[in-house]
């Protein structure tokens, strides 16, 4: 069956203290694909480098920039660009800059990644570096794991 939602349709909740739209998918349904837009705030440090074991992640960026971290020297991702990280892949992103980012984040399969984001999201602070021993609690209880 297809469907067509639209922005505030699905559950909200917050990341880094923004809100944060979930356009499909559902806790309660593992399968399938998980697509939220997000606003990155500006200044924010972001998570510490990670890799989830337990789905794919892929981040569009709709408006603004982001520094995106993988296995080589982090690169300026501005609107347009998209970038991919397939399970196991070392990834992470900041906003050094000004301005606010948003961003529309797709991840697969849907029920591990949407309830991955809302501990993550509630965890993360906008104003704060990450918490190293609070961040691999959360990671490790959702299949993910950090690599600094």
């Amino acid at each position: 069956m297809t469907f067509l939602t639209h922005r505030g349709d699905g559950p909200a909740f917050r990341y880094a203290g923004q809100p944060v739209h979930v356009l499909a998918g559902h806790e309660d349904r593992p399968a399938g694909f998980a697509a939220m837009e997000i606003t990155v705030p500006a200044h924010f440090a972001g998570p510490i480098p990670h890799a989830h074991d337990g789905f794919d992640e892929a981040i569009y960026v709709l408006h603004g920039r982001l520094l995106v971290a993988g296995d080589d020297e982090p690169q300026e991702a501005a609107a347009g660009s998209m970038f991919v990280a397939a399970r196991g892949q070392r990834h992470g992103f900041s906003n050094p800059h000004d301005a606010d980012a948003v961003v529309l984040g797709i991840w697969a399969p849907a029920g591990p990644a949407i309830a991955f984001m809302r501990d993550i999201g509630a965890a993360l602070s906008p104003g704060n570096p990450p918490d190293p021993g609070l961040m691999g609690e959360i990671y490790a209880r959702h299949a993910s794991r950090l690599l600094p």
